[in-house]
Order: structure tokens, then C-alpha cells, then sequence
């Protein structure tokens, strides 16, 4: 059974030597010292562990928080993704059959200003 690396042999000589240099009629006063010191230290370091252990609390629920909002923001800019695309697939076959109509009205106009293939065409004077 070894404490902090000492062993029970060490252990003793460790408590000889307190109670040599500190003297018999001392040691119960140095031995409730030392209790109350360890008591301190072990609220002590309880109080850090619970202000740890709630700060760390407190982080997690803003980053639940701030994930819960940003997963929002995600699906808002994917509606609106969704949405725009749309509207650019319906504006672009808008655009497309609105493409074909003006081509056909072109085709046709150039049909009716043509002349028919057996007469020759007058020359264009040139312009100056």
C-alpha cells in the first residue's frame, strides 16, 4: 500500500521526525491544523469543481443553443435556395420558348421578304 509513492517504512520514519522536531505536546495541535487545512483544501477544491462543473454546464447549453440556431439558418437558406432555383428553371423555359417563338416569327418574316428563288434580285447600289 503506497501513498503518493511512500511506503508504509517511509510513512513511519516521516512521522518519528514530525514528532521529534515538533515535540509531544504540539503534535495534537499541529495534527487538528493539518485536519483543518485538509478540510479547507477539500471545499476548496469542491467549490472549483462545481464552478467548473456549472461553467462548463452553462457552455454547453449555448452551444446547444447557438447549433440549434444555426441548423435553423441552414434550412432557411436551403428553402430559399430551393426556391430560387425554381424560379430560375421556370424563368430560364420562359426565357427558352420565348427564344423558339421569336426564332419562328424570324424564320417567317425572312420567308416573306425573300424573293422567290427563279427571280434575280436587284443589286444594292453602293453606298458612298
Amino acid at each position: 500500500m503506497d501513498f503518493l509513492g511512500i511506503g508504509p517504512l517511509e510513512l513511519l520514519v516521516i512521522l518519528v521526525l514530525i514528532l521529534i522536531v515538533v515535540g509531544p505536546g504540539r503534535l495534537p495541535q499541529m495534527a487538528a491544523q493539518l485536519a483543518r487545512f485538509i478540510r479547507t483544501f477539500r471545499r476548496y477544491a469542491a467549490d472549483v469543481t462545481q464552478d467548473f462543473n456549472a461553467t462548463m454546464k452553462e457552455l454547453e447549453e449555448e452551444y446547444d443553443d447557438m447549433q440549434g440556431e444555426w441548423k435553423e439558418v441552414s434550412q432557411g437558406l436551403e428553402e430559399d435556395v430551393r426556391a430560387i432555383s425554381s424560379e430560375v428553371e421556370a424563368a430560364n423555359r420562359e426565357a427558352g420558348k420565348a427564344l423558339e417563338e421569336a426564332d419562328r416569327e424570324a424564320r417567317t418574316a425572312l420567308e416573306a421578304v425573300k424573293p422567290p428563288a427563279d427571280e434575280p434580285s436587284e443589286p444594292v447600289p453602293p453606298s458612298h
